[in-house]
């Protein structure tokens, strides 16, 4: 017991298992919640259609619009004001002695906390999620970051590159659709490696999507010209993989040098100690502390949340073949073991896709309020744990 502390600390101060015991009890309730409005609508046929036995359809990805860009705003601006009151809140002290300084330190932190609630309200909306629960599963998901706010904010927006890359149509443009958002993805990804190298784990995620769609574009190819496109492809992805990993190998190195970044550069010294300096960079990737001491109370409230919702997500997957569900629960594995090596951050962005889609489905099915309901449930007791000592 003495090498949890987030157990120990939990059993030391009851008021604070008090608090996180009631969080989960009304958030559980998000399960007979959607089962409830699951129910097919009275005085009505929708049970017939609920005979048939569904297949998984490929990914597609939903219409966006110039109302879009208010929304993702209002979502962007509702995360980066919360947190900055959730800053102030919690360190009201600092604020007091020093204003000036405290806003510059966490207006740096404010950025990627906007630039994910865009990301991920963006992406939930490409999954055909309705404005409403895709704003408030990106505010919860951005507000919940608390470790390495640029990557996570990166890494979400990778995400975003890759599912427009997925749902990209099989007859698109190689290098002006298809290549362009795939670039961008890879880019997202490897910045987001600069800020926290635990990302490599979700390496076999990106390379498994790689692989499924590159089988299913072969497969649905009309055009006569598959070996071609297949050959143009790879040769691509080989070039982009080369190119990628000496540029985030660069950047890297060149943002922990305290020097001047052109001498870093043109010294000799530096490329004498990159290939050693990032294969020491590797190598602690597998050393693991124990996952309880890195997983903070704050933390707790969006992967409880996480974990309640993939009860939804699950069914979504087994009874109504939703690839998009599909999509959600195949990252998450990567994002386990990436929690196993000390990175709990990095589920984040996978929940609140998870917790959007539960909330989203309430929202299809007529029921719109009780998003709003655990959103304001999640956010009081977000709240809460500030005053509980």
């Amino acid at each position: 017991m003495a090498h949890h502390k987030i157990l120990t600390s939990l059993l030391q101060q009851p008021a604070l298992l008090i608090l996180l015991g009631a969080f989960i009890v009304l958030m559980a309730l998000m399960i007979p919640a959607y089962f409830y409005v699951y129910r097919p609508k009275p005085d009505s046929t929708e049970w017939i259609g609920r005979l048939d036995r569904r297949s998984f359809q490929p990914l597609t990805a939903g219409a966006l619009n110039l109302t879009d860009i208010v929304w993702a705003l209002i979502a962007m601006a509702c995360a980066a004001f919360i947190w900055l009151v959730y800053c102030i809140l919690r360190r009201n002290v600092m604020l007091m002695m020093d204003p000036f300084a405290f806003i510059l330190r966490h207006l740096r932190n404010t950025l990627p906390i906007a630039l994910a609630a865009v990301s991920l309200y963006l992406l939930q909306r490409l999954m055909s999620a309705k404005p409403l629960p895709a704003i408030l599963a990106s505010v919860v998901g951005a507000i919940s970051i608390l470790s390495a706010p640029q990557a996570i904010a990166l890494f979400s927006l990778s995400l975003l590159f890759l599912y427009l890359w997925i749902c990209e149509p099989y007859d698109a443009p190689l290098f002006f659709r298809k290549a362009l958002w795939f670039i961008l993805s890879a880019a997202a990804f490897g910045l987001a490696l600069t800020y926290s190298s635990q990302l490599l784990w979700t390496v076999p995620f990106y390379l498994g999507v790689y692989i499924a769609m590159q089988v299913i574009r072969w497969k649905h190819d009309g055009s006569g010209k598959r070996a071609k496109r297949l050959a143009l492809s790879i040769v691509l992805t080989v070039l982009l993989l080369f190119a990628g990993v000496i540029t985030v190998c660069l950047i890297y190195f060149v943002r922990r040098h305290k020097g001047s970044p052109l001498i870093l550069i043109r010294s000799f010294s530096f490329y004498k100690g990159l290939i050693p300096g990032l294969l020491r960079r590797l190598s602690r990737l597998t050393r693991r502390s124990s996952y309880w001491d890195i997983l903070f109370f704050r933390d707790s409230f969006l992967f409880l949340t996480g974990l309640i919702a993939l009860v939804p997500l699950l069914h979504g997957v087994i009874k109504l073949r939703d690839t998009r569900c599909l999509f959600m629960l195949l990252l998450l594995p990567c994002l386990l073991l990436m929690w196993y090596f000390s990175a709990c951050y990095a589920l984040i962005p996978a929940f609140a896709l998870i917790i959007g889609w539960c909330w989203n489905f309430y929202a299809r099915r007529g029921r719109p309020l009780f998003a709003v309901g655990f959103a304001a449930t999640y956010l009081v007791f977000f709240f809460a744990e500030l005053y509980i000592h």
